[in-house]
């Protein structure tokens, strides 16, 4: 080997070097040019929307924006994954999880309920997920397990590229550079620096000659003077320097984040990474391990239920010493929704990760039957209870929840027995339908309607808690001398609206429920 050929080998490397990075800028400004002026617009709409405004009237406007902007950039990336047969069922599947984002952000305007507002909130965030997993993935055959992984995979991957923006900007501006070339910019970096050594002098002159100057004239004329001594001793409006150091926050973390997302999910190795994790095969443990787990807990459970069925559905067992039949039925009902609960991702875990055999099926489908008694205990306990205790909102979402739980145990049943069964799918559309129906029946306003009832039979009711628990969206139920006492949370509730009202843009801030309450008053 000669010195030339010695010689040339580095060159070429080096070569090869320059040419790897000069591709991986020109992709930067490709994506920059791509999602950067988009992300920075979502961010503006999404701070006009949502600052300072957890519920009001622009809250359907930025979801309906959220979907177009996603769309609309996922579309515009080639991101979309579905082609062929697949592609009408896909389409259904985006369209009903849209218009239930959609709808959930209908709702959050028309409720006065936080917890309400909240749980809306998480399931925009989850079914926007899904939706995004639908245009960037293949999800045929994807298990529970792989959604949970491939969703958190997608989000977290997003929040960790916050910084890809700066270097996709330093990408384009060091490539606009070398586009100009050098002599260019030597030429405007001579001009910048005679720019700036020019205005330096002028201000050093300047300066002490326009403070000598600014007091003769001051002395001379008393009007110019008020308005020189206004002039310097202006005072900050703290709370507007506040408003803008917020806004710039959250403008900032709106488009990073959203732009994030797009820089991690649109590589194709991303995507692979997502891919591989979600479709890792069943680990296949021995299934007498499965067998021994659940044939303990069946038994276990099989003996529970037929002590249900024996002493509070027919009432014929023997209590224990110091309980009546009513304190018996009215105790537990939470350790059973808990219970029902385990039992759930039990069942899902036995699946997920062990051999499949007929024992431990029918052990699996034991448990399934064992839950739904546990269900109905549950059930029949807080209907006690409540009979003698009245509503409240917990009360209420527990009997919701009990009620989803055995329409899910269901899917996990066909799951058992049919591994092709989409249970993912099945139970985010039965949890989704479930939670809208439950929040856009305003559960504040039958708790009050019913406790009220209640006390016009004869009984008392917990007149503390209807008027510092619940929502404005139970004054319609309530009597007038009750939500316009001066400890009521209401005229609280009212006051803080009304402020949001008067304050600048308060036209966004907006609420049914709210005005309705306030228009009452």
């Amino acid at each position: 080997m000669d010195n030339n050929t010695t010689i040339a080998i580095p060159q070429a490397n080096q070569l090869a070097e320059q040419e790897t990075k000069m591709t991986e800028m020109k992709k930067k400004q490709k994506r920059f040019q791509m999602f950067g002026i988009g992300s920075f617009l979502y961010a503006l709409f999404y701070t006009f929307c949502l600052y300072r405004n957890a519920s009001g009237i622009t809250y359907p406007f930025f979801v309906g924006g959220t979907l177009l902007f996603f769309g609309y950039f996922t579309r515009k990336s080639g991101s979309s994954s579905a082609d062929g047969k697949e592609q009408t069922k896909a389409h259904i599947n985006r369209t009903f999880l849209a218009v239930c984002i959609v709808m959930a952000g209908i709702l959050n305007c028309a409720t006065d309920s936080g917890v309400l507002i909240f749980f809306n909130k998480v399931l925009m965030l989850v079914l926007l997920g899904v939706l995004l997993l639908q245009y960037w993935h293949d999800l045929t055959g994807w298990s529970v397990t792989a959604y949970v992984k491939g969703g958190a995979a997608m989000l977290f991957g997003g929040i960790a590229n916050m910084i890809a923006p700066v270097y996709d900007m330093s990408a384009c501006l060091r490539l606009r550079h070398m586009d100009s070339g050098e002599e260019g910019l030597a030429e405007k970096s001579a001009g910048r620096r005679r720019l700036v050594r020019s205005v330096g002098i002028g201000l050093l002159i300047v300066i002490p000659m326009a403070m000598f100057i600014a007091i003769l004239l001051a002395s001379a004329d008393a009007v110019f003077c008020s308005l020189l001594y206004d002039i310097l001793t202006f005072s900050v409006d703290i709370d507007g320097v506040e408003n803008v150091i917020k806004i710039a926050v959250m403008l900032v973390a709106v488009f990073a984040v959203c732009y994030g997302i797009f820089a991690y999910n649109v590589e194709p190795q991303n995507k692979k990474t997502i891919d591989d994790m979600a479709g890792t095969e069943r680990t296949g443990w021995d299934s007498y391990i499965a067998v021994t787990v659940n044939g303990v807990m069946g038994v276990m459970y099989v003996f529970f239920s037929g002590i249900q069925i024996i002493s509070l559905f027919l009432g014929m067992g023997k209590l224990p010493e110091g309980y009546t039949y009513a304190s018996y039925a009215r105790h537990g009902f939470f350790e059973l929704v808990f219970v029902c609960l385990f039992n759930i991702i039990l069942v899902l875990c036995t699946l997920a990760y062990f051999e499949g055999s007929r024992l431990l099926r029918a052990l699996l489908t034991v448990i399934c039957g064992c839950t739904y008694i546990m269900t109905v205990s549950s059930a029949y306990r807080m209907l006690l209870y409540i009979s003698s205790y009245h509503l409240t909102f917990l009360r209420l979402l527990v009997l919701w929840g009990l009620v989803m739980i055995a329409v899910v145990m269901t899917g996990v049943l066909v799951y058992t027995y049919n591994q092709k069964f989409s249970l993912f799918r099945f139970v985010l559309m039965t949890l989704t339908v479930g939670w809208l129906c439950f929040s856009s029946a305003h559960p504040d306003y039958w708790i009050a309607s019913y406790n009220i009832a209640a006390c016009e039979e004869g009984q008392e009711y917990d007149s503390s808690y209807l008027r510092r628990s619940l929502s404005l969206d139970a004054v319609a139920a309530l009597p007038e001398e009750v939500w316009q006492e001066r400890d009521s949370s209401y005229n609280r509730r009212l006051e803080r609206y009304q402020r949001q009202q008067e304050e600048f843009m308060g036209f966004r801030t907006f609420n049914f429920s709210r005005a309705y309450a306030a228009r009452l008053e």
